[in-house]
């Protein structure tokens, strides 16, 4: 597998106006400032920090939901500022997104059947209606749910069934690179585990490429090849993450590797202080 970066951000800024100030001057808040790193295909940044740190700006900037106010973003090779609308567009099916909140991502009024066909249709995926909806079928299999859950709507599933889902959602259009947005926050201990598993699974299966958003260093370690620690909007510390855990350099991530709970106050190696239950088996939750 290539070492060389899918995704390349340099310099990304992002500015937010607030209000209008003395004499109707306009005042801004920087949530991003100058922000610069790779993501090498095939493999896993993990973007961390505390809620506020303006990790999950960025992410929205590399999905081409919000404008940069500054930088560039460069996707296997070119840049996001250079392409054509259209080129735009077709770069949503290379790039995919796993939410936080499966309930709140998944339209409560379609079924699962709509949900992953939508952007099979709008990417014009599939011969036929009969293939697609096979290729539907496929992927729900892949995530451990059965074919019958095509014609079920979101409210009767479990928060880890609909995390699986919304991971077949975004598996549907073959994209090479997604963002998951913090998105085992939302589920119990023993289904994060899971959810964790089947994520490195499809990783390693289809080669995908995953920025990791999250403020929980606790699963870093097992899904990550790198993290970067984001402070206030600025990357503070970036490294492989065994060494970055075993040596931090800077306070703020030693105080956010403290906050990890562990009954063992000596070891801190963080798959030991998060109890090993990410070895668990993938199970179906």
């Amino acid at each position: 597998m290539s070492d060389s970066p899918l995704l390349s951000v340099r310099g990304l800024v992002k500015d937010f106006p607030l209000r209008k100030g003395l004499f109707g001057a306009r005042e801004w808040k920087r949530a991003v400032d100058d922000v610069s790193f790779d993501v090498t295909r095939g493999k896993t940044l993990a973007l961390v920090g505390e809620s506020g740190s303006g990790k999950s700006t960025v992410g929205l900037m590399l999905l081409d939901l919000l404008e940069p106010t500054a930088g560039e973003i460069r996707y296997a090779g070119h840049s996001f500022s250079s392409r054509s609308r259209k080129e735009r567009l077709a770069l949503r099916q290379e790039m995919q997104v796993v939410f936080q909140d499966p309930y709140a991502s998944l339209n409560a009024r379609m079924t699962v059947r709509e949900a992953l066909l939508e952007g099979m249709i709008v990417h014009r995926m599939g011969g036929s209606h009969a293939e697609r909806l096979d290729r539907a079928a496929q992927l729900l299999g892949e995530v451990g749910l059965s074919p019958g859950a095509l014609d079920r709507y979101p409210h009767e599933f479990s928060g880890g069934q609909r995390q699986r889902i919304a991971i077949a959602r975004a598996l549907s259009v073959n994209p090479h690179f997604i963002v998951l947005d913090e998105p085992t926050s939302a589920l119990d201990v023993s289904v994060q585990s899971q959810v964790l598993n089947l994520l490195r699974r499809l990783q390693r299966e289809h080669g995908l490429t995953y920025l990791f958003i999250t403020h929980n260093l606790g699963v870093v370690e097992y899904l990550a090849d790198e993290v970067a620690v984001m402070e206030a909007g600025r990357i503070v510390e970036h490294g492989p993450v065994v060494e970055t855990f075993e040596n931090p350099r800077e306070a703020y991530t030693r105080r956010l590797l403290g906050s990890i709970p562990t009954l063992d106050p000596e070891h801190r190696h963080v798959t030991a202080a998060a109890g090993g239950f990410f070895r668990t088996p993938d199970k179906h939750g």
